[in-house]
């Protein structure tokens, strides 16, 4: 390096240059349900799932009564 003159400045090597962020698109994402909601669909489920157990066993203890019978 001769008086005067500054170092070259090193370029980067091939293939690691850096690409542009691409902007991010807002997306409207649905409301969550309130938790209440949730908690009262699946009461209703297993309400349901009881009652239908019920209804079976009412059926097969019935159906063994009338053998006896």
């Amino acid at each position: 390096m001769s008086k005067g003159k500054s170092p070259r400045k090193r370029k980067a090597p091939a293939g690691t240059e850096v690409a542009p962020q691409p902007v991010p698109i807002p997306v409207q994402t649905p409301e969550p349900r309130p938790l209440a909601l949730d908690l009262a669909r699946v009461i209703r489920q297993v309400v349901g799932a009881v009652l239908d157990l019920a209804d079976r066993a009412a059926e097969v203890i019935s159906k063994r009564m009338e053998g006896r019978a």
